[in-house]
């Protein structure tokens, strides 16, 4: 799934954020196409078969942030192709926000809080 999402998500990204850049040229249809990439990506997760939970209510979770994904999608593509940059962003910002909690709960590597350091007898913290 994160081929279909992260390349949008990267490139609006980038493109909302640098686009006063002087030594950037931007397409103004680009922004509106990669939101509407995004979009089709979070429909795509909002039905994924086997979503990564563990049980039925980890799955309506994983359903509500993928519903989430995709209602702000929509709004995104919305703001772009009004133009409403300030708005845009609000939204991408919104969304990257959903993102990250759902990465949290769904793609959380567990191996960060693994004690690496050997316990040494008496030592405290």
């Amino acid at each position: 799934m994160k081929t279909h999402v992260n390349p949008a998500f990267s490139k609006i990204s980038f493109l909302l954020f640098h686009d006063n850049d002087d030594d950037i040229q931007i397409n103004a249809d680009v922004l509106p196409a990669s939101a509407n990439d995004l979009a089709q990506a979070a429909d795509e997760l909002s039905k994924w078969p086997n979503p990564p939970s563990g049980s039925a209510q980890s799955t309506l979770v994983f359903r509500e942030y993928a519903e989430a994904l995709r209602s702000d999608a929509r709004n995104l593509v919305a703001a772009l192709h009004a133009p409403q940059r300030d708005s845009a962003i609000r939204v991408f910002e919104a969304l990257r926000k959903k993102c990250d909690s759902c990465h949290h709960f769904f793609r959380y590597d567990e191996s960060a809080n693994l004690e690496l350091r050997p316990k040494i007898a008496g030592a405290t913290r």
